[in-house]
């Protein structure tokens, strides 16, 4: 591994890596981004249970991942768990491929949560504006604007990004509570669905045959709101203490999005008139649609959706840190091209300003892949949920004994 004379500065306290995992989690953020596969993948069954066993799965990857955290600390993360416990004759093999989809998930991420920004900005429009018919080339401008705006941030403001990401748990968390509590308080129309609704409706509408395929597509979709566990091995060299903190923050990323991710579908689901409407809102965006049938109000609808917003915006914000950080981990062990300049840390601000430039670039790159074709792109950004899961099995089944006998 090659070391630099610069070294980035310890800023990330047990809050402020507890705040960065739970940003790129943030689960019932991310569910109120992405509930309108599962809506159609079985409808409420496959909303609230597949959410806890998205988290049951997660949370067993997470475990291991975890205990090589602390017993392996490095920026590297999967990738250097990887290379420390295979076998010689295989390690440089698997930890290349490893931190290579690593790496390109990270990516993805970034293209993802600002799509679901650019979505939510449109989606905003057409709900005050029903004529507007929004084009997929002024989605990706304001997907652009949101990555450049957030990379701004990140690499302007690194010395405050411990103080950031720390505010970021406290937004996510208040946010859960006043959306919650707005939702139900303002309830509007038909009286709240009762529990056999939120919690044995199963409505396929997917077009499979098989209700049981349904569902299953509809789970594994379910596990992106449990994506990104490793964000916070990535920081490990920014933390004083990361075998105690980095696990920490994993195990409590998880336990805390599970929580507030059931707890906010059941609200929405019991608010939840016309579940048909939701799927075929114009807006495109479910969250606005349900808040919209929840309060009976555009304004109260967009006012709940522009805080779901800033707290996705964090979760960009995050992104592009580990993003970036991971960049130049690899780059800094010889993984990427031109891995000599990728590796140099910025003398000005002390941090991988190159890495996170590529990362933002790339991002913005796959962006443009929505021009051509909407579904290209979600598929392309949907591979990341397998890329992720991937890089989290592979070093525990490299070190079978360990994975076993301390996990």
């Amino acid at each position: 591994m090659r070391q630099s004379t610069l070294q980035m500065k310890k800023q990330f306290g047990t809050l402020a890596t507890l705040g960065i995992a739970f940003a790129i989690l943030n689960s019932w953020v991310a569910e109120a981004g992405s509930m309108l596969a599962p809506i159609a993948l079985g409808g409420p069954v496959t909303i609230v249970w597949g959410c806890v066993a998205a988290a049951i799965f997660t949370t067993v990857l997470c475990l291991g991942v975890a205990e090589l955290a602390s017993a392996f600390p490095g920026a590297g993360g999967p990738y250097h768990y990887t290379y420390v416990l295979a076998s010689e004759a295989h390690r440089k093999f698997l930890s290349f491929v490893v931190g290579w989809s690593n790496l390109i998930a990270w990516w993805f991420i970034i293209s993802s949560a600002a799509l679901f920004l650019a979505s939510f900005v449109v989606g905003m429009a057409i709900l005050t504006h029903p004529d507007y018919v929004a084009k997929a080339w002024q989605v990706w401008l304001v997907y652009v604007a949101i990555i450049v705006v957030a990379t701004i941030i990140v690499i302007g403001g690194n010395d405050i990004m411990s103080f950031l990401t720390s505010m970021s748990l406290y937004w996510s968390l208040g946010c859960f509570f006043i959306c919650f509590i707005t939702a139900v308080a303002m309830h509007a129309g038909e009286p709240y669905r009762n529990a056999s609704f939120v919690f044995g409706n199963f409505s396929n509408e997917s077009g499979w045959s098989s209700s049981g395929t349904a569902f299953v597509v509809g789970w594994m979709l379910s596990t992106y709101n449990f994506l990104g566990i490793d964000a916070a091995t990535h920081l490990s060299e920014e933390m004083p203490h990361p075998e105690i903190e980095v696990p920490r923050a994993m195990v409590g990323a998880i336990a805390t999005g599970l929580v507030t991710a059931f707890l906010f579908l059941i609200a929405l689901l019991f608010c939840i008139t016309d579940i048909n409407e939701i799927v075929t809102s114009p807006t495109g965006v479910p969250i606005l649609a349900i808040f919209y049938q929840a309060t009976g109000s555009k304004a109260a609808a967009i006012a709940l959706t522009c805080l779901i917003f800033v707290s996705i915006m964090f979760s960009e914000l995050a992104g592009i840190l580990v993003a970036g950080r991971t960049a130049w981990a690899f780059a800094r062990d010889n993984g990427l091209p031109f891995s000599k300049y990728f590796s140099e840390l910025n003398e000005t601000v002390k941090s991988p300003v190159r890495a996170t430039l590529l990362s933002s670039f790339l991002a913005i790159a796959y962006g443009a892949i929505y021009i051509g074709s909407v579904v290209a792109f979600q598929s392309i950004v949907g591979s990341s949920i397998i890329m992720l899961f991937t890089t989290y099995g592979t070093p525990p089944t490299r070190a079978p004994s360990i994975a076993l006998n301390r996990v």
